[in-house]
């Protein structure tokens, strides 16, 4: 007689939800300098940001948090990690990501734009006419480039056991996102630092929402 196999197959929750958030504000971001993929940490209303966040997510019913890989990202979702284990019990997991991380901004990472068109006057002025195609003035990625990893990381994450997940991470992934599920146009930013905005898949579309 052939013996049968009984080992179970692990089902995969289809992903109804994803709520993305916006890292808490850092010090660069008060002075409007470009971040991109320098590791600042929170200041301390960032960290005012982030628990409150942390407060507000712990009704969401999240299987899981997602994050860059930087400081202002991580330690923002740390909290929400934090906020939900002491009021639900639930110990999620948190897992970061390098593909989460904003674009970088090459030579004039740490500067105004204002810095940068003084120093770069020309390179600046062909980035932000064609920023699809020409990086920042020193830098490796283009906004296609950074579309091109975030719709990595999108499929990725759909065919993860998860049905609600929270994403933490930067303002130009969050609206490279967006516009690839239709939602809205890169420039058009909808979220301060520590707000979000929820995702729900209804039928074969997202539906997007801010909370009231």
């Amino acid at each position: 007689m052939m013996s049968q196999d009984f080992s179970l197959t692990k089902v995969v929750a289809p992903l109804k939800k994803i709520i993305l958030a916006r890292h808490g504000i850092t010090d660069w971001n008060s002075r409007r300098r470009y971040l991109g993929s320098s590791d600042i940490p929170l200041n301390e209303q960032g960290r005012k940001q982030a628990e409150e966040l942390g407060e507000a997510m712990a009704q969401y019913g999240l299987e899981a948090v997602f994050c860059s890989d930087l400081r202002r990202a991580s330690h923002t979702a740390l909290e929400v990690q934090q906020a939900v284990k002491e009021t639900e019990g639930i110990n999620l997991p948190l897992i970061p990501d390098a593909r989460l991380r904003e674009i970088g901004f090459g030579s004039i990472e740490g500067w105004t734009y204002e810095e940068a068109m003084k120093s770069y006057p020309d390179e600046v002025t062909r980035w932000y006419e064609n920023p699809d195609h020409i990086p920042p003035p020193g830098g490796a990625e283009t906004l296609a480039m950074l579309r091109d990893r975030v719709s990595r990381f999108m499929q990725e994450l759909s065919g993860k056991p998860y049905s609600s997940v929270l994403v933490v991470t930067h303002g130009g992934v969050i609206n490279a996102w967006l516009e690839q599920i239709g939602a809205k146009s890169f420039w058009d930013t909808p979220l301060g630092h520590g707000e979000w905005i929820e995702c729900v898949k209804a039928s074969e579309d997202w539906e997007v929402k801010k909370p009231e």
